[in-house]
């Protein structure tokens, strides 16, 4: 997918590690891997299933790459989040649920965040803990 004709840095980067997927949103990074997913597969949405793609495997790097780029990125929004569940009154066992986490770890994650915050921030976001 190309913007004003121009590919978008993913489009063009060489994806060998986590580090190489540029700064762009989950969903983003989401349809990308699934176009190598798809390639994998031989076949690419919107061709007739007699046009097969040849894939390679740069395309298994690269969607393995981009899952465990999105699985940080992923990470990284969850204690905010958590935060946005608390404030609206939802319990450690719910949010652990969602989460995919234990309680345990969900308050470990919420915690480790929250002490990377101002005070203010901080003694707001570790109230809302409990």
């Amino acid at each position: 997918m190309t913007s004003e004709g121009k590919p978008r840095a993913l489009d063009v980067a060489e994806l060998t590690a986590p580090g190489d997927v540029p700064s762009v949103d989950v969903v983003e990074m989401a349809h990308r891997r699934r176009r190598h997913q798809d390639r994998l597969a031989g076949t690419v949405r919107g061709l007739p299933p007699e046009e097969t793609v040849t894939a390679d495997g740069t395309d298994a790097i690269a969607a393995l790459v981009l899952g465990t780029a999105i699985t940080v990125q992923i990470g990284d929004e969850q204690p905010p989040l958590m935060c946005q569940a608390l404030q609206h009154g939802r319990t450690w066992s719910e949010i652990a649920t969602a989460a995919g986490l234990t309680v345990e770890q969900a308050r470990a994650a919420y915690t480790a965040w929250a002490d990377t915050l101002g005070d203010s921030d901080r003694a707001k976001a570790l109230g809302l803990a409990g």
